[in-house]
């Protein structure tokens, strides 16, 4: 069965040949044509661009694009290292020395004539203790309390004296004008006035008294070696 189809096949193969008028080409039926036969065809052959060298002037232009960079502040910078460099400087105090009063002239003397280097004993004797409150009295024997500046007064006239090597023999009483009498062995020493904002003191000279006017407590304080040195001027007497 197999071969009657080939065979019938192949009738009609050649019968349909014999169909065709001739043409005077071979026949190559079934075979495959040359490659040289074949039609040709386009083949594209793309090659790799060229590496171009960029010249100077286009690398220079390169490097004329912006370039963000993190600058540091160096104004800020110095700022912060001066502060700290003025935080680790030692602070400076200035003292303001406050001019010396100026005295009257027979005061001035009598400062001159006592200095207080050559009134200090060389043995100097234990302060006493001044009792708080203290009370002055009166003429009529009235005690008054002492204020705040007079005890510090007369603590620091105690002080001196001792230093001086003078015993405690001092009287204190208070005058109508609010005055403290000061008096050693019973002998006038001097006054001083200690209330308001200016005070004044009184010393004797040439058996005259003199007032010193508009001292505060501490001028004052200064001016009691006088007192101190004309008392023992009168104890060698």
């Amino acid at each position: 069965m197999l071969e009657k189809n080939i065979l019938d096949k192949i009738a009609d193969f050649f019968k349909s040949i014999g169909t065709r008028k001739a043409s005077g080409e071979p026949i190559d039926l079934g075979r495959p044509k040359h490659d040289f036969e074949t039609e040709e065809k386009e083949i594209h052959i793309t090659h790799d661009e060229p590496v171009k060298v960029k010249s100077k002037a286009a690398l220079q232009d390169k490097k004329d694009d912006p370039v963000i960079q993190l600058v540091k502040d160096k104004e800020g910078s110095q700022k912060a290292t001066q502060t700290e460099k003025e935080a680790k400087k030692p602070v400076t105090i200035v003292a303001t020395v406050k001019p010396r009063k100026e005295l009257s002239e027979a005061i001035e003397a009598l400062r001159v004539q006592y200095p207080w280097r050559k009134l200090k004993a060389e043995k100097p004797l234990s302060v006493q203790t001044l009792p708080e409150p203290f009370y002055f009295l009166t003429s009529d024997n009235q005690p008054v309390e002492a204020g705040k500046f007079e005890v510090s007064f007369i603590k620091e006239l105690l002080t001196k004296a001792a230093e001086a090597g003078i015993e405690n023999k001092f009287t204190f009483s208070i005058s109508s004008t609010m005055s403290v009498i000061v008096k050693y062995k019973k002998k006038l020493v001097g006054r001083v006035y200690l209330h308001g904002r200016k005070h004044h003191m009184t010393f004797k000279t040439d058996a005259k008294i003199v007032t010193e006017e508009n001292l505060t407590l501490s001028e004052c304080k200064k001016l009691i070696p006088i007192w101190i040195g004309q008392i023992k001027d009168s104890l060698r007497a």
